[in-house]
């Protein structure tokens, strides 16, 4: 989604929804891989949310067209550890993500306007430990930006036991070990029989890197860090010259595909 399939307004490539509609008469499975909560990425997606599959919370959550759904929820020992070690850390926002919806404390005027951004339907609470829903995914928003400022605090305490992911500039995910967009893909494609030679990903950020590794077209956006180069077998154009949707085009519909 965002610094791939979206530009840096945050909106769909002009011709996304005819182009779906052309991969769909082709029996083509269009997936969407993002950090996002699955409540926000339908919202957003509208009447084509049927026509699609759903990996969310970087992996924590997906959601296929035939209506299964996986979650990988982290225990509430670890849930209150890891919010008690963020209180030390400044300028940092946690929200946590369930089946349900996701959750955040009142919000400083900092913050607010990037939630509101992000996500459609969270919901305010007193207490971050006072939740009775099933928690998926701790996503933290870094302001102090989390390469230098939480992910060395939370890598260092958590992360020989759980997956401490950069997801963007002012993001960071904490989720079980095994959770990944690679593996959450690799589910999808075993579900619908796709092998790695029928499969095409796209990806810009650290948190792509194992979603790259299981498609034999992978594509690192041009827009991408320059340490991204190295994990796919393609570059794509950015994601300000519709990049996704021309590669598509021109793999698909203008038959390079070998």
């Amino acid at each position: 989604m965002d610094g791939t399939l979206l530009n840096e307004a945050g909106q769909l490539p002009d011709g996304f929804i005819d182009l779906l509609n052309r991969l769909l008469q082709k029996n083509i499975c269009f997936v969407i891989a993002s950090g996002r909560s699955y409540y926000d990425l339908k919202d957003f997606f509208k009447e084509a949310t049927p026509y699609l599959d759903f990996i969310c919370d970087n992996g924590a959550f997906v959601v296929s067209r035939h209506h299964q759904r996986q979650m990988s929820l982290l225990e509430k020992k670890a849930i209150d550890d890891i919010l008690l070690q963020c209180e030390s850390i400044t300028h940092i926002k946690v929200i946590l993500s369930g089946p349900n919806g996701m959750y955040a404390t009142p919000c400083e005027n900092e913050f607010e306007e990037i939630l509101a951004h992000y996500f459609s339907n969270i919901q305010v609470v007193s207490n971050l430990q006072d939740i009775h829903d099933p928690i998926h995914r701790i996503c933290i928003c870094d302001l102090n930006h989390p390469l230098q400022n939480s992910y060395p605090i939370l890598n260092n305490r958590f992360g020989s036991h759980f997956k401490v992911t950069l997801s963007g500039d002012i993001w960071l995910d904490i989720t079980n070990l095994e959770v990944n967009k690679g593996n959450a893909l690799s589910k999808i494609q075993s579900l619908l029989h796709i092998n790695q030679d029928e499969t095409m990903v796209f990806g810009d950020y650290y948190n792509d890197i194992e979603m790259l590794k299981v498609a034999k077209y992978s594509f690192v956006m041009a827009n991408a860090n320059e340490d991204m180069f190295s994990h796919g077998n393609y570059i794509a154009k950015s994601h300000n010259e519709n990049g996704v949707c021309e590669a598509i085009n021109e793999f698909i519909f203008k038959s390079k595909l070998k």
